[in-house]
């Protein structure tokens, strides 16, 4: 009993900081810049109330990465609501921004690309999932099922978002609920498995062991050997496909 409670919280922190590095970039407008106030000019979007600055790729000029900003100063953002536009000051740790004395933000264009669009509802997702998994841990599981279908709401195609909702209604004992995430998954009626947490089917197998449903935890695993991308989750997934069909 010891071993296995041990074994559900070594998956719960392993599930966690994957996904925070996936979030981290997200989240982080310029690793390298220390903890010192950095100049800075950035243009972006107001969406939802909030501002996003958008990195571009040099080369092709196309958008790549949205950061959410916090704005220090009582600027009237969501009155720029839907509209592209460029503050200048200085970018503090914690993704703040002040605004030089004087200034205001400057309206680029009226509206905000598709492009850029794209990019912020990516960041959106990823903020709805983390948050959900946090909410999840912490067992306040009606939070936890708003968020993620947030998350499925702006996108529904990714697999991993199912996934994602599978856990919290797993932990929250709800398994029918949490099966059909799982064969929705399976049965492909999402169509992106790029983003498929192995960590978390790795928990989503250890409960359903420990709740007698080793056949359904072998097929998960089967499943989630499909769709691995990389050594370490084909590693972890004949892990525990070994381990739960006692070879």
């Amino acid at each position: 009993m010891e071993m296995t409670i041990h074994r559900k919280k070594a998956f719960a922190v392993a599930a966690f900081f994957f996904i925070l590095i996936q979030v981290i970039p997200f989240l982080i407008p310029d690793r390298t810049e220390g903890s010192m106030p950095v100049r800075k000019t950035l243009t972006g979007c107001v969406i939802g109330g909030r501002f996003f600055s958008i990195m571009t790729d040099p080369q092709t000029g196309r958008p790549v990465k949205a950061y959410p900003i916090r704005i220090q100063q009582n600027f009237d953002i969501p009155s720029y609501e839907g509209k592209t536009i460029s503050v200048s000051g200085s970018l503090l740790p914690g993704d703040r921004f002040i605004i030089t004395k004087g200034g205001s933000p400057a309206v680029i264009r009226d509206t905000c690309g598709r492009d850029n669009l794209n990019i912020i509802k990516k960041e959106l997702i990823m903020e709805y999932r983390v948050s959900g998994y946090q909410e999840a841990k912490n067992r306040n599981f009606d939070k936890a099922l708003r968020l993620t279908n947030k998350a499925l709401y702006m996108d529904k195609t990714l697999c991993g978002t199912y996934v994602d909702r599978a856990l919290v209604y797993y932990l929250k004992g709800d398994f029918t609920s949490g099966a059909n995430d799982i064969k929705t998954v399976k049965n492909g009626r999402c169509r992106d498995r790029k983003d498929l947490n192995f960590l978390m089917l790795e928990e989503i197998g250890a409960i359903l062991e420990n709740s007698g449903r080793k056949a359904d935890a072998i097929n998960l695993y089967k499943m989630g050997l499909k769709s691995c991308q990389s050594e370490m989750c084909r590693e972890s997934m004949n892990k525990a496909l070994r381990k739960a069909s006692g070879s």
